[in-house]
């Protein structure tokens, strides 16, 4: 998905850079500059924090065990050719103060030191002690009081993290690790789940076809075709893993259920589209656990899998079907007055990014917007005939009111823009507003379509 922003009129202007610092010592720190940094509480006993580089926000690091177990809690997955290449000089800037797990190999833990970008292994509680000893930066308790505090107490004391390889069940130590990486409010997010193989053969090996007695069909074919990619198999926990993890990440980050619902459909956006699969000419639907283990897909996988996710969320789910475009999408339970032909649920797109309610303007297999046509943004006549299967209850999603609402602000604003070109050029006060408007389209813009 790309845009240009607009640009800025080649008038003078300026920008007031506001800088809040935190005095440490002799020193002084802007705020950002503690993100991924290990506290030290002097005044108090020593106690340890560690600034999530994501939110931060402060988690409090507790005894060595408890260190250990906390930062790697916050790990990001990486492959063994990109953290082998990090040890062998640094993590780029990007992941300063992350936490980086070895997926594929044990998921050892490292943590990438803000100043030098160099990694330290966290293997065990004294590793991790000996990297808070070593990188732990003084703060006093009133300038720590400045940083708002975080807490995963809320969490079930389930490990976010791979467990070491020696406490492994025989099927762990079967499985593959896939990494989810996406965006949410225009933050990278990553996650990553234990998938079997064996598992992931045998979905592929399922039925794909609705078979029937000729004398007894159905009530409704399409319903029952696409039903039977809901069945899970014994083992397959992958959708109330993955839910673990975003509530995880929602319980860190103070995410609103909206919120919750938003990041959900952002980590299914994300997953690759399947373009070799439509140039093949075999469409048969992946089931979720397929395209979880494939890590990509095309509409009706994608989904499938949106579908099985907010469900367990406990949200009402729909399969939208529009055969004009040959297209599918996932609906959301929402107030009627937002949805789809008055029918309660809101069109959710799943084959790239969009905000929850809208209607990509271009869809010719993956939905593409390139241009600035705010106005067909909630256009529902653009999908041709909708079929609307497979209706479950549960809970609401109400966010696609504030996500007219910024459209309602990007139309007014490239409106203003292209109105007012010829004004903007014939006095500095005039140049300094377009300039303005401009700034705050591109930004509103950046956001809405986390570019």
């Amino acid at each position: 998905m790309k845009k240009n922003n607009l640009k800025l009129l080649s008038s003078v202007f300026y920008l007031a850079l506001f800088l809040f610092g935190f005095t440490l010592g002799a020193n002084v720190f802007a705020a950002t500059n503690l993100n991924g940094r290990i506290l030290l509480q002097v005044q108090d006993k020593g106690q340890a924090w560690y600034v999530d580089p994501l939110s931060s926000k402060r988690y409090y690091l507790g005894r060595p065990d408890d260190a250990w177990r906390i930062m790697r809690d916050f790990g990001l997955g990486a492959s063994n050719k990109d953290l082998d290449y990090f040890l062998s000089t640094k993590a780029p800037a990007r992941l300063s103060g992350r936490i980086l797990l070895r997926v594929q190999d044990k998921g050892q833990a490292y943590y990438v030191n803000p100043l030098d970008l160099k990694l330290s292994y966290l293997g065990r509680p004294n590793d991790a002690f000996n990297v808070i000893r070593s990188f732990g930066l003084g703060i006093t308790n009133n300038d720590l009081a400045k940083i708002p505090s975080g807490s995963i107490t809320v969490i079930a004391d389930k490990p976010v993290v791979a467990t070491p390889a020696t406490e492994l069940t025989n099927n762990e130590v079967e499985s593959v690790s896939r990494i989810f990486n996406f965006k949410y409010q225009n933050i990278s997010q990553s996650i990553y789940v234990k998938l079997l193989p064996s598992l992931y053969q045998s979905y592929s090996q399922s039925p794909k076809v609705y078979s029937y007695q000729s004398n007894d069909p159905p009530v409704d074919l399409e319903a029952a075709f696409y039903g039977i990619f809901f069945n899970t198999k014994k083992g397959d926990t992958s959708i109330a893993d993955i839910n673990y993890y975003l509530r995880i990440l929602a319980a860190r980050n103070n995410w609103s259920d909206d919120q919750l619902v938003e990041a959900t459909m952002a980590l299914i956006q994300y997953i690759p589209y399947d373009q070799a699969k439509v140039d093949s000419g075999v469409n048969n639907p992946f089931y979720p656990y397929e395209t979880l283990y494939l890590n990509k897909g095309i509409c009706s996988d994608t989904t499938f899998l949106a579908v099985s996710l907010l469900k367990n969320l406990g949200y009402g789910t729909a399969i939208m079907n529009f055969p004009d475009i040959n297209h599918s999408a996932v609906g959301i339970a929402c107030p009627t007055a937002y949805s789809i032909m008055g029918s309660g649920y809101c069109y959710a797109e799943t084959t790239n990014y969009f905000p929850i309610g809208v209607i990509p303007n271009s869809i010719s297999g993956q939905a593409r917007s390139d241009d600035y046509n705010f106005d067909g943004l909630f256009d529902e006549t653009k999908l041709g005939q909708i079929k609307i299967i497979l209706k479950s209850p549960g809970k609401l999603y109400k966010g696609v009111e504030a996500t007219k609402q910024k459209v309602q602000e990007l139309k007014d604003l490239h409106q203003y823009i292209i109105n007012n070109r010829e004004a903007a050029q014939q006095s500095y006060n005039n140049a300094v507003l377009y300039n303005e408007k401009i700034n705050s389209f591109n930004q509103l813009l950046k956001d809405f379509y986390q570019q």
